[in-house]
């Protein structure tokens, strides 16, 4: 046990010892005999040689222990290398994680920009769509106005023709009673209200009749009632001419009403749907900018937390290599200084003794 204890302590007492190749067993052995503790390894080992004690049993425990660095340096190695790709794989999940925030963050901006920007351009079009319909439901309202103006004034205008024409109907059944014999006192009340019926109109056509029923009323003679039977035909017909041409007008205008109106109608249906269409848009441009924003704020804070692992990682990678970097450089340190006190111990046995017998005279 004193021996095993004696060669373990001389190792470390060498292994915190610093030498280089060039230098010789003695100046080896001097840097172990600065240190105090090598100093009391180096008087054990001076008594075992001064007893006989066998130098092979050092040297096999030089050799497990270079063996026992040498595993121990293999092991670090494995798990240096299984730690290692077990980081890399860490932080190529966390760089894709990463790449996929980062990207999903540039869609969310880039659909709450586009969106923000299409309820901008819809809001604007819905007050040009309210416009326009006000604008459709006002030139309805007025032309609808036009058109049933124009219909009374037909109406009204048929109705004085139709009451025209039955004056002239009336006269003329009046003169032809005279033609036929019948004296005009029989008929002076008929003819009266007919002759005022005519006044009634004011009508520049019924002006030359007028004039001749008057005289017919003082003289009735057989050439002045033809002449006025002749006038009565003509202005019966010049008054179906006319009442014709107002019944195709009324037609005409109507047609046009009826196109115009369904042209205003269909404009109007439009407008409504588009405004209706434009109105669910707006509410579902501001729902999905709203969405847009919210995942935008997760997204970005998973980027956040991301990056911190990342780099959290990273330290700890950085730290484990700086460990096994220390590690190992302390073992290579190790192992050569075992393997120069090896050599000491195999090869120049005489200088170990020689250094130990000049220890024991000059120290």
């Amino acid at each position: 046990m004193a021996r095993s204890l004696t060669i373990l302590a001389i190792v470390i007492a060498v292994a915190t010892a610093r030498v280089t190749k060039s230098e010789s067993p003695k100046e080896i052995l001097a840097q172990v005999n600065k240190d105090s503790f090598g100093n009391s390894i180096l008087s054990v080992l001076q008594l075992q040689l001064a007893t006989g004690g066998p130098v092979g049993e050092i040297q096999i425990l030089l050799n497990n222990i270079a063996s026992q660095l040498n595993g121990d340096q293999k092991k670090a190695d494995k798990v240096h290398e299984s730690d290692t790709v077990a980081f890399e794989k860490i932080i190529a999940d966390l760089e894709q994680e990463i790449a996929y925030h980062q990207a999903q963050i540039v869609a969310l901006s880039n659909l709450r920009d586009s969106t923000t920007e299409a309820l901008g351009e819809a809001e604007a079009e819905v007050r040009v769509v309210t416009s326009d319909i006000a604008n459709n439901e006002k030139s309805f309202a007025d032309e609808q106005a036009t058109r049933n103006s124009q219909h009374e004034t037909w109406v009204r205008k048929d109705a004085e023709h139709v009451d025209q024409m039955d004056a002239i109907d009336e006269a003329s059944k009046i003169v032809q009673h005279l033609q036929a014999g019948v004296a005009f006192a029989q008929l002076k009340s008929r003819f009266e209200k007919v002759q005022a019926k005519l006044m009634e109109s004011k009508h520049a056509l019924f002006k030359p009749l007028i004039n001749a029923l008057t005289q017919l009323a003082s003289k009735v003679d057989n050439k002045s009632i033809i002449k006025i039977l002749e006038l009565l035909a003509q202005i019966r017909q010049q008054l179906v001419a006319s009442r014709a041409s107002l019944l195709a007008t009324e037609e005409r205008q109507a047609a046009n009403w009826e196109v115009q109106s369904s042209h205003l109608q269909e404009e109007h249906k439009r407008l409504v749907e588009r405004k209706a269409f434009l109105e669910n848009s707006i509410v579902q441009f501001k729902v999905t900018i709203q969405e847009a924003v919210e995942d935008l704020e997760d997204q970005t804070l998973f980027l956040e937390d991301a990056e911190d692992s990342l780099a959290i990682q990273e330290r700890w990678a950085a730290e484990q290599e700086s460990q096994y970097e220390a590690q190992t450089f302390e073992r290579e340190q190790q192992l050569e200084v075992v393997e120069r006190l090896q050599e000491v111990l195999t090869q120049k046995l005489s200088a170990a003794s020689e250094f130990l017998q000049i220890r024991e005279e000059v120290f």
